[in-house]
């Protein structure tokens, strides 16, 4: 008789001696976290000294990343068409917080050439393990922007509105929430709210910036939707043709056959 799947249960003694085991590699996990952010900020320098030479690399990248993407309004590309530079600095004693760098060239929009978002980390985080959410346990500080005239001010122009529904205490399945994320300048750099600015925040450090390359050249997530839309088609076609075999066929039953066929 074959086993089958069910919840194993664990000892107690057992259990304590487990949960000891997992410190260990979370202290370990949080360690490699720490020696990773050493050694990849000198990387990360030489790859933003040859990027920068390419025109409107991280405004595309921006673009093609699917989490950022979400919230730049059409009105914000005239600003981002001029950032030359993306930066996210962290301490390698305390990678968790983190400070992102948007580097702009001259413009008719803002007087800064550096607009700077920082992430402090919420003093209830705790220690340090390799379970850290970056949304949850930083804290999104506003930024100052000096807009060059109400007209420009993509903030005021677009602002953020209304709240994003939490998923985890919603009672009704069918509320929507009523967000809309206006400028992109609003919901990240005007914003202290861990569900928007911290969840922009979240796709920079971790996987924007990092992966830079791969979504200026490849924006694969929209390249699969694609495919799965026009392989859905091709189902649909499919499924379509089978139909009206089907119908021929069940026509072709009803016909009497040439030999039956009264003369």
């Amino acid at each position: 008789m074959s086993r089958q799947p069910e919840i194993g249960q664990i000892p107690a003694d057992a259990e304590k001696a487990l949960k000891a085991v997992e410190k260990d590699f979370d202290a370990v996990e949080a360690s490699l976290l720490k020696e990773s952010a050493r050694l990849h900020e000198p990387i990360f320098n030489k790859r933003n000294a040859i990027v920068e030479k390419i025109d409107g690399f991280w405004s595309q990248a921006l673009v093609n990343c699917v989490s950022t993407n979400v919230y730049i309004d059409d009105d914000d590309h005239a600003l981002l068409d001029h950032l030359t530079k993306v930066e996210v600095k962290r301490n390698p004693e305390e990678p968790r917080a983190a400070t992102i760098e948007f580097h702009f060239s001259p413009n008719e929009f803002i007087e800064e050439p550096v607009l700077v978002k920082e992430f402090k980390l919420d003093p209830a985080a705790g220690e340090f393990s390799a379970q850290f959410d970056f949304a949850s346990e930083t804290v999104p500080q506003k930024t100052k922007v000096t807009w060059k005239s109400e007209e420009k001010n993509l903030s005021k122009r677009k602002p953020t509105t209304g709240t994003l529904r939490d998923d985890a205490v919603v009672e009704d399945e069918d509320e929507e929430d009523d967000f809309e994320p206006g400028s992109f300048f609003s919901s990240f750099f005007d914003s202290e709210s861990r569900q928007v600015a911290g969840s922009i925040g979240r796709a920079i450090v971790e996987d924007l910036f990092p992966n830079a390359v791969q979504h200026y050249e490849n924006p694969s997530l929209y390249d699969d939707e694609e495919e799965e839309d026009e392989s859905d088609d091709e189902e649909d076609e499919e499924d379509e043709d089978d139909a009206d075999k089907e119908i021929d066929l069940e026509e072709e039953e009803k016909r009497p056959s040439k030999k039956s066929r009264s003369k």
